[in-house]
């Protein structure tokens, strides 16, 4: 197969056509978790539909999970992040709507899926999920919830932190284990009853 060079015609490297190429591959990463699953996906598949060769692939990730991670990464900025709402409630649904919205797009959360099951076996892997997917989800919601409390909606001594972890846990509860929609109707009743736990008028159980 020949594949589309990463030089130009003097031997200097050519960003324009490295770039082609990058688009080409996460696209055809894209199409090809969608017509044939996770598992099924090689990268021999992926340079044949790309155009490309096998050692370019490589250079640029150092195994198929991370090529996947990218492409996950790539569909999940195509979907629209929720802007800034007037109260905490709206805010925390429409992240949680956002979410639902990436992980049931075509290469959302089945992809996701496969990919946790390879984290235990793959440090790298593990890393780069650590580092380009938890935080920006956990800060966008963390963010919403320090705005309520800065606006008396959630009481001072709440754990903004594991409420997070609740918010999210719960999402990928369904997700990953227990099959239950992923609806609106669920991001509604999640956004109230953990909401309900923060607010200024509700008495904590004491230790």
């Amino acid at each position: 197969m020949r594949e589309l060079p990463d030089t130009g015609d003097d031997g200097a490297p050519t960003r324009r056509r490295s770039e082609r190429s990058h688009r080409a591959i996460v696209t055809a990463t894209q199409e090809l978790l969608v017509e044939r699953g996770y598992r099924a996906l090689t990268i021999e598949g992926v340079a044949a539909r790309a155009g490309v060769g096998k050692q370019t692939i490589y250079r640029w990730w150092p195994s198929r999970a991370a090529l996947v991670l990218e492409a996950y990464l790539a569909g999940s900025d195509e979907v629209v992040r929720p802007r800034t709402r007037t109260s905490t409630c709206a805010d925390v649904r429409a992240l949680l709507d956002w979410l639902v919205a990436v992980l049931t797009q075509p290469i959302g959360g089945r992809v996701l899926a496969g990919l946790v099951s390879d984290l235990k076996d793959d440090t790298e892997l593990a890393e780069r999920f650590q580092r380009d997917v938890v935080p920006a989800r956990r800060q966008a919601m963390l963010a919403a919830l320090e705005r309520g409390r800065e606006r008396g909606e959630i009481r001072a001594d709440a754990d903004l932190e594991l409420a997070v972890d609740a918010l999210h846990g719960a999402v990928f509860y369904r997700l990953l284990l227990s099959g239950a929609p992923l609806d609106a109707a669920f991001t509604k009743r999640l956004a109230s009853q953990v909401l309900l736990g923060l607010s200024s008028g509700f008495v904590p159980i004491g230790d």
